[in-house]
């Protein structure tokens, strides 16, 4: 065995063409897709980290006539279900929130929290790290206790192990008594939050009205074993349906629909499409290479028949021969897969570190067993079935003498393997190419849309004032707005300072925004278009250079007590009023907090739409109005400072403290970066799918440039005849090119057929822009159709040049 592993590494030594071309093309196909296999098996088939994660859904109210999809609950709709719905083991709801507390150095920190009602751990599951999570018991009751975060565990108390009994000391809220600390599992569900208290009663609306219509909670729930999602939706909905009837809510109440989504699918969203895509590529890519190795080994197989039968005739042993060939093309799998493995390694980290921010779930992504064992399989398996099925063909195909006598003919094999691996090839590296070109002029395209504000330079403080239960008093509007006014006064005077300006939410953030039905008084079509609601100050518009289609911008005078006045965007005055003018017509906006009814306000101005629902996303109808007549808790400072500011995010920080030491701050954040997170998905697809259509065509080319060889040099008699009788030589190169064209065309025409359907099944807008396909469809064809010549262009010119009388000695 030990000679006939000698041997066989010399003749791969002494065949290094062969080897290196055969180990490249199955470790690039093998590392490319045991990479994505792990990128797909860390983000989209690991379960999630709670007990049956696969039952756990959220709960979302969808509106299709308004355009309104997977938006929160009301407060009726959240309690109706949480009393039981069938097909559920439990349901809780909770609210996004924050506590202030001062840090080491006496700063106001906001931990980040959610308040939750019953159900809600009960759903989850979670087991503990200490103590125990918050009960019905403490929800009911409305006792002071808290749960942490593992990471607010770890990095606000130090680990601390004696935590449990420890108190927490908001700024103006009761000390909340830590009764738990929960495991770094729940960071997938509840993402930053640092804290989990009982969802208090006060803070939500106590009108009737209010809690009918303002949809402000979220609803996590689990599914009894073997539930269906549509059973789920049906009994949700006959407790939604049963809700109104109780309350007289008219007709266009019943276009809310409820819908349980899973949430791994809420979690990974539009990549999953994505993802299964780029690993069919990746496939693609394996499926090349396999192909072109099939090839390369069986006409090294048929090129040494004539050395194996001379062998034989001289008396080798045929078992010892045929264990060998074995041995040769197992060695040959093994350096392919330990290539393919260092390069799958080499891409796991690649793959991490383009798809942070990008994907969700990275520290999912891995190389473990499973995937090495299947490449290990893939690579092994290739050659040596290539090698199996041409020791099939050639039972029966011919005697020793026969085989001596025909010298080296027959350098390929069957002619119908030859011409159907290299046309699979280039159908599998056309669909590559056309995908990776529709992500390509897609990423394209989303760079150039507008998104209809300017980002650059401008950063935000994004603060809470108050509780959402405050609501008069000290703590009321009138403060808030002297609060608002000292805060803009202090920013706009910073060095560097090119102007401030507030709003209640910043376009591409979620944070603080809000949603509403406007009606129009007196129009024909009476029912309530959702609007986006946004509460500015007067510069906010001149600050993010959004243009002014017609009438005014807000002003000094536009304050409480004044007419309340509003400016709507241009996809809302459609809405409403069709081609009219909206000036001086009035709207009614509810946006009064914790009480019932609207505010009328009067159109004063019309703005350019601002694409504030994402990049991808038709910009959606809003209505602007003043700050200083609706204040709200919600604030986003916005600067736009010189690049010569420097710490702009610290120097923001310290004006808001001048003004009250004691605010915390939710976020801060440069807007461009909104902008940039939209691209990054588009980015992270981009950049992989074209890597892996540029391995497939590569492979393809290598293919067809291979077979045409071959063909090449099993006709040199055939092309030495046909000059020495008169032929010329560029007639010789056109048959060899045109052949091997013919070949290309075939799968060119087939992978074209098959892009053109799976882009139409699969949108890439999802991920990156407008994708127009003829474009796309016909530079594929124009880029494959380029790449199948020039890689039969060189056997073509040798065909040319293959001199007459050595060709005949060859015969």
């Amino acid at each position: 065995m030990l000679a006939d592993l000698h041997l066989a590494l010399r003749r791969l030594r002494n065949a290094p063409g062969f080897a290196i071309a055969a180990v490249f093309m199955l470790a690039l196909g093998i590392g490319l897709t045991a990479a994505m296999i792990g990128v797909v098996g860390g983000v989209l088939l690991r379960g999630l980290p709670f007990a049956h994660g696969e039952r756990l859904v959220l709960v979302r109210m969808d509106n299709p006539a308004q355009n309104a999809l997977r938006s929160p609950l009301t407060v009726a709709e959240a309690e109706q279900f949480a009393h039981g719905v069938d097909g559920f083991e439990s349901l809780g709801y909770f609210l996004w929130s924050g506590v202030t507390v001062l840090d080491g150095r006496g700063r106001p920190r906001e931990i980040p929290s959610q308040q939750v009602s019953a159900g809600y751990f009960e759903a989850l599951a979670p087991t503990p790290v200490l103590g125990r999570a918050l009960d019905a018991d403490d929800i009911r009751q409305q006792r002071p206790v808290a749960v942490l975060s593992y990471q607010e565990w770890q990095n606000g108390f130090g680990g601390d192990p004696q935590v449990l009994g420890r108190r927490i000391d908001p700024i103006g809220d009761d000390p909340l008594e830590i009764v738990g600390v929960m495991p770094p599992s729940m960071q997938t569900f509840a993402a930053e939050t640092g804290l989990w208290s009982p969802l208090l009663e006060r803070i939500l609306p106590q009108d009737g009205a209010r809690r009918l219509d303002q949809r402000l909670l979220q609803m996590v729930g689990r599914l009894r074993p073997g539930v269906p999602l549509a059973q789920a939706d049906a009994a949700l909905n006959a407790q939604a349906a049963a809700l109104r009837a109780a309350h007289g809510l008219d007709a266009a109440a019943a276009n809310w629909q409820a819908h349980a989504w899973p949430l791994l699918d809420l979690i990974v969203g539009d990549a999953r499409a994505a993802l299964w895509g780029a690993l069919a590529l990746a496939l693609c890519v394996l499926l090349i290479a396999c192909a072109n190795v099939a090839l390369l080994v069986d006409a090294r197989a048929v090129a040494r028949r004539r050395e194996l039968a001379l062998m034989a005739a001289l008396g080798a042993n045929s078992r010892r021969l045929r264990r060998g060939i074995v041995l040769e093309v197992t060695l040959l799998a093994a350096l392919g897969v330990g290539a393919g493995i260092a390069l799958a390694q080499a891409g796991i980290v690649a793959l991490r570190g383009l798809a942070e921010g990008s994907v969700p779930r990275v520290d999912g992504i891995v190389l473990d067993a499973r995937v090495l064992a299947l490449a290990a399989l893939l690579g092994l398996a290739t050659p040596l079935v290539a090698l199996a099925a041409g020791r099939l063909r050639e039972r029966g195909g011919g005697s020793m003498q026969a085989i001596l006598r025909g010298g080296g003919k027959g350098l390929v094999g069957d002619g119908g393997r030859q011409r159907a691996l290299p046309a699979l090839a280039m159908a599998l590296s056309t669909i590559s190419l056309i995908a990776a070109l529709a992500f390509g002029i897609g990423l394209w395209r989303l760079q150039r849309v507008d998104p209809g504000f300017r980002a650059g330079g401008v950063h935000a403080l994004v603060m809470f004032r108050e509780s959402m239960g405050a609501d008069s008093g000290a703590a009321g509007p009138p403060s808030w707005l002297r609060f608002a006014d000292d805060v803009l006064e202090h920013l706009a005077a910073l060095p560097g300072a090119e102007g401030a300006a507030l709003t209640s939410a910043a376009p591409l953030a979620g944070i603080g925004s809000a949603a509403a039905d406007v009606h129009a008084p007196g129009r024909a079509d009476d029912a309530p278009v959702l609007a986006g609601v946004r509460r500015v100050s007067p510069g906010y518009r001149a600050l993010l250079g959004i243009p002014l289609l017609a009438g005014r911008d807000f002003g000094a005078d536009d304050r409480a007590g004044a007419e309340d006045v509003a400016i709507v965007n241009r996809t809302l005055a459609r809405r409403l009023f069709g081609d009219a003018s909206p000036l001086d017509r009035t709207i009614d906006v509810p946006l009064a907090r914790g009480g019932s009814g609207s505010s009328r306000c009067r159109i004063v101005g019309v703005v350019d739409d601002i694409h504030n629902a994402g990049l991808r996303a038709p910009p959606e109808p809003e209505v602007l109005v003043a700050f200083a007549q609706h204040p709200r808790v919600a604030m986003t400072f916005l600067l736009r400072a010189a690049p010569a500011l420097a710490g702009v995010d610290a120097q923001m920080a310290d004006a808001l403290w001048r003004v009250d030491p004691r605010q915390s701050i939710t976020r801060q954040f440069a807007l461009s970066d909104g902008v940039d997170g939209e691209l990054r998905p588009a980015y992270f697809f981009a950049n992989v799918v074209g890597c892996f259509a540029l391995a497939a065509l590569v492979l393809a080319v290598v293919g067809v440039y291979a077979v045409a060889s071959l063909q090449q040099r099993r006709r040199v008699g055939e092309f030495g005849l046909r000059l020495a009788i008169g032929a010329t030589p560029r007639r010789l190169a056109l048959a060899v090119l045109r052949d091997s064209v013919r070949i290309s065309a075939a799968g060119i025409g087939a992978g074209l057929v098959v892009a053109a359907a799976a882009l139409w099944r699969f949108d890439p807008t999802r991920v990156v822009g407008d994708v127009a396909l003829p474009p796309v469809l016909a530079c594929g064809i124009a880029a494959m159709a380029l790449a199948a010549t020039l890689a039969a262009l060189l056997p073509a010119l040798r065909a040319a040049r293959v001199a007459p009388m050595e060709a005949l000695r060859d015969e």
